[in-house]
């Protein structure tokens, strides 16, 4: 491997990002897992409904994530300092994620993003959605069919630059959206993993450098 400066302020902002990213991803990943543990005895009911309706909000919150995920490939790929000692492993695996993320990123700019009214509005008028909700359990209904819908639309909408699926699907649907599932969790692990090839190729070309210019007592906590 070429030997490189890696005392710079490029390498320690970008581990910085991929720290940021990862902890952020990891907050999210066991907000899912335990929505996924809850168990009712009659899934039906607007509590239970309630509960496990706040899953999709991870699942947005996950999806806004990807488009940093995606300047994170680019920031490394494109890194003068870094870009010439990239093994070709890493390089496919950001080159990977780059483009798993770039599908996300229209979903994204219709929900997680901009909020889209047109988008939101146009579930309204397929359903003759009028006037305001007048419901006896409106969170129920909102976490449990709205919020679906809203998602559902974000994907059919951008259908044909992201391509994530082969057809139009529907969230209320549960084929559709245990497919839905299965692919993002599918893209989700491609993020969970990145921090961790990312960052032993990062201490494998810098540590021993860094570590040159320590002292011992150096070793843990940063200082202020």
């Amino acid at each position: 491997m070429k030997s490189i400066n890696t005392l710079t302020t490029e390498i320690s902002g970008i581990q910085m990002k991929s720290l940021y990213l990862h902890f952020k991803t990891i907050r999210i990943n066991e907000s899912i897992q335990r929505i996924n543990k809850l168990r009712f005895r009659k899934p039906a009911t607007p509590k239970a409904i309630i509960a496990k309706g706040e899953i999709l909000y991870d699942v947005i919150d996950a999806i806004t994530l990807f488009e940093n995920y995606h300047s994170l490939c680019d920031d490394v790929l494109q890194s003068k300092t870094l870009g010439p000692s990239l093994p070709e492993k890493l390089v496919k695996y950001l080159k990977l994620t780059r483009k798993k993320m770039a599908q996300w990123k229209h979903v994204r700019n219709n929900l997680g993003g901009h909020l889209n009214l047109d988008v939101i509005r146009g579930i309204c008028e397929f359903h003759n959605y009028r006037g305001v909700f007048v419901s006896n359990h409106l969170e129920a209904d909102f976490k449990g069919v709205l919020l679906n819908m809203m998602l559902g639309k974000a994907v059919n909408e951008t259908m044909s630059k992201s391509k994530l699926f082969v057809k139009e699907i529907d969230l209320t649907n549960p084929g559709d959206l245990n497919e839905f599932i299965t692919l993002f969790m599918a893209d989700w692990r491609i993020t969970l993993d990145l921090f961790s090839k990312l960052n032993e190729f990062l201490y494998k070309i810098g540590r021993k450098e860094k570590m040159g210019t320590m002292f011992a007592g150096d070793i843990g906590i940063i200082k202020f």
